[in-house]
């Protein structure tokens, strides 16, 4: 059965942040435990999101920490990823928060950093449709070389509208994310791309 990650809201905060709105269909099947092959064939895609740092209570590296995560905190991480392989950033953070005391169970608040407008609108929307492509293992699907040269013209267009003037020249691959995971009923996740 396919998972189907869905953004069903995208609000802008002042704060260079964005907050989406994530509902898994199924409330049920949310966690890379229900699609083990989601992980493996994103690391296949981007393997520089396995080098991405982690700190959680158990001590795993981000690869072992996607082996039982949220869909939608993978949808983060690659939310950040698509940002730093289309142009330098700056260091951009994400968090995933759950609390389905409140929400119904499969609903997911993310919130990434951004220093592009457009860029992270492309990004939030390709970051999608790879998760469900890669869901449906549909990987001959996906174009990533033409996914991030979209998103560098996105972003050129977006620093002309919005901000300092990008080159894609200057565009460099993603830095390493910190990762820290707790709970699971009411839980965070929080992804931090660095400069090291």
């Amino acid at each position: 059965m396919v998972l189907k990650v869905k953004v069903i809201e995208i609000l802008f905060y002042d704060s260079n942040r964005v907050k989406l709105v994530v509902e898994m269909p199924d409330p049920s099947r949310y966690s890379t435990l229900h699609a083990p092959h989601i992980p493996r064939l994103l690391f296949k895609l981007f393997p520089h999101l396995a080098r991405h740092r982690c700190e959680n209570d158990n001590g795993y590296t981000f690869r072992r920490e996607c082996q039982e995560t949220e869909i939608p905190h993978l949808l983060e991480h690659l939310i950040i990823e698509l940002q730093g392989q289309a142009q330098r950033v700056s260091k951009l953070k994400g968090e995933t928060q759950w609390n389905w005391r409140e929400d119904p169970k499969g609903r997911f608040h993310v919130y990434v950093e951004y220093d592009n407008e457009m860029l992270v609108l492309g990004a939030i929307r390709t970051a999608e449709r790879i998760i469900n492509a890669l869901d449906s293992k549909s990987l001959d699907d996906i174009d990533t070389e033409g996914e991030i040269t979209k998103l560098r013209r996105l972003a050129a267009v977006g620093a002309e509208v919005c901000g300092p003037s990008f080159s894609p020249d200057d565009a460099a691959p993603a830095h390493p994310a910190a990762l820290d995971m707790t709970g699971r009923e009411a839980g965070v996740a929080r992804g931090e791309q660095t400069d090291e």
